[in-house]
């Protein structure tokens, strides 16, 4: 099966209301295509080229796991360095975490914090309550020993951030990767930098928050961070993606340490292997078996994912907004729909 027809039956089968892909190999475009829609409900509106999506969990890949290695490598901090250090009153085991184990998901912290439980709704969301509870959270597992991805931990990362700069990741963000890369793109809180909804992709009706959710970040625990709470945030094009990592891949923006803690393995548990801020190629892969063991990429929980294979040299992007139809109705379609989109690509490509 082709890669066209993979994405009309994707759109027909209500794995995703709408998609922009781009494939990059050897630094030429060979293949992008934008079907579908931007949004379905409340009303219909078709997905054009230049959408913004909500990337979700790749804000750690392309924001996070960057500016934070960038920081700690400007201010000489050693990646050994225990998160005690930079935030107090935290729990001891907890303040035993070393920053690479913040980056590479082996901190032992609890997948999610939860934060917005402690609210009625969006409300009622007081900061002091917020800090409190994080800093009460201690890891489910001893850290080092194993591989349990972890937004909480990017949320302390960015915490971490904050303490050491006084900026928050947003600010970071644009002074470190958007503004000297001349991206423009790639940004947090689009609303607020007035992007027209018009060109945002919707996602999912929140009961929470009592709304759809069109221009603010998806994810709830961001959402009580003011959207940037480092494990989800960032909004973006397929055109800015495609710019952001062509250039880290040519090595055209952060140092070589950098680049080499983004690009290569940094822990391994079973079947998963991990860079400082990537997921890399195993057996259970999301792009599917095929790849060689240098592939890396990531995933977003609201259906984007990045996939570049350094030794076929190619760059695999695609943007959705599969929750907009519902995170549990989709979650095993995307699965799905992610391994046979790959696995044609290598097939095609490569």
């Amino acid at each position: 099966m082709n890669l066209e027809t993979i994405i009309t039956r994707g759109i027909a089968d209500s794995v995703f209301p709408g998609i922009d892909t781009v494939i990059v190999k050897k630094g030429k475009k060979i293949f992008e295509t934008v079907k579908g829609y931007r949004q379905l409900f409340p009303e219909k509106a078709v997905l054009h080229p230049g959408t913004f999506f909500d990337m979700a969990s790749l804000t750690k890949s392309l924001a996070t796991a960057p500016v934070a290695l960038t920081v700690f490598e400007q201010e000489n901090i050693p990646l050994t360095e225990e998160i005690s250090h930079f935030l107090n009153d935290i729990p001891e085991e907890t303040g035993s975490i070393t920053l690479l184990q913040l980056l590479t998901h082996t901190s032992g912290l609890p997948p999610v914090p939860d934060i917005f439980h402690l609210f009625p709704s969006d409300t009622m969301i007081q900061d002091e309550e917020i800090y409190k509870h994080l800093y009460a959270l201690k890891p489910v597992n001893p850290p080092g020993k194993n591989i349990i991805y972890s937004c909480t931990g990017y949320i302390f990362l960015s915490l971490i951030l904050k303490a050491i700069t006084g900026k928050p990741l947003s600010k970071l963000y644009k002074e470190i990767i958007s503004e000297p890369a001349k991206i423009d793109g790639l940004l947090f809180n689009p609303l607020k930098e007035n992007i027209s909804p018009d060109k945002i992709a919707a996602t999912e009706f929140c009961s929470w928050r009592n709304r759809w959710i069109h221009g603010e970040v998806h994810d709830e625990n961001s959402y009580c961070l003011n959207g940037e709470g480092g494990n989800a945030g960032l909004f973006g094009t397929a055109a800015s993606v495609e710019k952001y990592l062509s250039m880290m891949t040519a090595g055209r923006i952060f140092s070589p340490e950098v680049r080499s803690m983004m690009t290569t393995l940094q822990a391994e548990d079973a079947d998963e292997k991990r860079t400082a801020g990537f997921l890399m190629q195993s057996k259970s892969s999301f792009a599917g078996p095929f790849w060689s063991t240098k592939a890396f990429g990531h995933t977003g929980f609201t259906g984007t994912s990045v996939w570049i294979d350094p030794e076929y040299e190619i760059t695999i992007i695609v943007l959705t907004n599969r929750v907009h139809l519902g995170r549990e109705q989709t979650a095993d379609k995307i699965k799905q729909f992610r391994k046979a989109f790959h696995s044609a690509v290598f097939k095609e490509f490569c």
